[in-house]
């Protein structure tokens, strides 16, 4: 499964939209504002909240990750205790 299909799955639930750009980076819109980028350099994701000043670096991204970023419960903290592929 790739990333934007991954990301459409968990979204779908959240009735939130998914952007995906033809560069690759992913970008999630609620109610009509963008809030959430996701862009895979290498083998590392960057996460970056557009209505906030944060930004991530994760390892990995499966479903329970992709649920904390919409839920915007992302941290610093969980996204160290992420482990690696």
């Amino acid at each position: 499964m790739s990333l934007v299909q991954l990301v459409e799955k968990v979204a779908k639930k959240y009735n939130i939209k998914v952007n995906s750009l033809p560069n690759g980076v992913i970008i999630l819109v609620k109610n009509d504002i963008g809030y959430v980028q996701i862009a895979a350099v290498r083998n590392v994701y960057y996460v970056r909240y557009l209505t906030k000043n944060e930004a991530y670096i994760i390892h990995k991204l499966n479903e329970e990750v992709i649920e904390w970023i919409l839920e915007e419960k992302l941290d610093e903290t969980k996204a160290l205790k992420i482990p690696d592929v």
